[in-house]
């Protein structure tokens, strides 16, 4: 099977004749195309085209009636952007090399007479860069493919999240979006940017090739760093696979009220790591000391609601003013209960609004980040559909910790 196509352009036969001559059998599996005049070989990139078959080199003279050899690479390259062009002629034209070299993807200029052995190898040092540059390219789409089917599942969740802006308690599926959005641009930017890597690898190793340079420690060590290269792009593609994968559970568990079996401390973890990003430029910290192996038959998307809200109304008031606060989750298994504690260094809750925390509506910040929510959200959680309780203690000046005690198995 062809693997594209080689076209040879001088106005003089006896040079393409030689050309064809030196060609035939010695570049692979690349159908030879000859032409004798510029419009000749447009003509057959215009075929090329409508078969859809690719032009990889082509090796035009600079010298020809009615059309040059640069004004020829230019439309060439107009037609099959990614063909590599080599120039032959008997005379120098710099700015003609120049244009070119910014407008037609000149590979390499070469001086007439030129040596039969310097242009087979620049040919094939050219057709391997083609396949080099194609191989990327290839990637590049995968990785865009990728991105596709991201933006189709985000826009799938948004479509999810406007139905569920009726319920307060759904509306954090907006923050996973946004958290596994941040989370994947490190895997995918690693994945790029170690493709550029490959791309400048391949290009340095074709030119030592190309200059009679390469040796076998040369060659090794390009080996060597395609492997690895191939290992670090697998590595962060499978990292944004487990982005993914998580994401896909923790949106499913927020916005459905599906009943599932789930390690406590697993499912905390993914929340906590979802809300990083958003954290990390607060100069507090977040503590988690959650005891291993409590296996929980509930609702872990009610229980990662507790956690961002109650994580978010420490940001929000406990530590208003503050720098260096804690804020820390713990939980012990007692008995067939689940125990947790929500700890703040904060400011504390004033006495006169202990008795409204869990109210709806009641916020001290309305209008500056609150709606008052947040707290009744967490208590109807907590007992009506978690069946569990909740009671708050706090000391002005020292902190406010929240007692939720849940059942292993929730009510049916």
């Amino acid at each position: 099977m062809s693997q594209g196509v080689i076209l040879c352009v001088d106005d003089d036969a006896t040079v393409v004749r030689s050309l064809r001559s030196l060609l035939g059998g010695s570049v692979g599996d690349f159908d030879i195309e000859i032409a004798e005049s510029g419009a000749e070989a447009l003509e057959i990139a215009l075929e090329l085209e409508e078969r859809r078959q690719e032009l990889v080199v082509v090796i035009a003279d600079f010298i020809m009636p009615m059309m040059r050899g640069d004004e020829l690479l230019i439309r060439l390259h107009q037609i099959h952007p990614n063909a590599l062009s080599i120039m032959l002629t008997g005379q120098s034209d710099l700015e003609g090399v120049k244009k070119a070299i910014n407008e037609a993807n000149l590979y390499r200029f070469l001086e007439k007479p030129f040596d039969s052995d310097d242009l087979l190898l620049t040919i094939k040092s050219a057709c391997n860069a083609y396949q080099s540059e194609r191989a990327v390219g290839l990637h590049n789409a995968q990785l865009n493919v990728l991105n596709v089917e991201l933006e189709e599942m985000v826009s799938k969740l948004k479509i999810q999240q406007e139905d569920l802006t009726r319920s307060e308690a759904k509306a954090t599926i907006s923050t996973l979006v946004a958290s596994v959005s941040h989370e994947l641009v490190t895997p995918f930017g690693n994945g790029v940017l170690t493709a550029d890597v490959l791309v400048e690898l391949t290009r340095k190793f074709n030119q030592e090739m190309e200059n009679g340079q390469l040796t076998r420690s040369g060659l090794r060590r390009y080996v060597d760093s395609v492997a690895e290269a191939a290992t670090l792009i697998q590595r962060n593609l499978r990292r944004a696979g487990d982005l993914l994968a998580n994401f896909q559970q923790m949106a499913t568990d927020q916005a459905s009220e599906c009943r599932r079996t789930f390690d406590l401390a697993t499912v905390v973890g993914e929340i906590v790591d979802t809300m990083k990003h958003r954290l990390r430029g607060k100069p507090h910290s977040l503590v988690q000391n959650i005891e291993p192996d409590i296996v929980m038959d509930s609702f872990p998307g009610a229980i990662g609601q507790i956690v961002i809200n109650l994580i978010n109304n420490a940001y929000l008031h406990a530590f208003e003013g503050r720098a260096n606060g804690v804020f820390s989750i713990d939980a012990h298994l007692q008995g067939d209960s689940v125990h947790l504690t929500f700890t703040d260094n904060g400011v504390g809750i004033a006495s006169d609004h202990m008795a409204q925390l869990m109210k709806p509506f009641f916020s001290t910040k309305v209008g500056r980040g609150g709606n008052g929510l947040g707290m009744s959200i967490v208590a109807n959680l907590v007992e009506k559909v978690l069946d569990g309780t909740i009671t708050v203690k706090s000391t002005v000046g020292v902190g406010t910790t929240f007692y939720i005690v849940l059942p292993l198995a929730a009510p049916h």
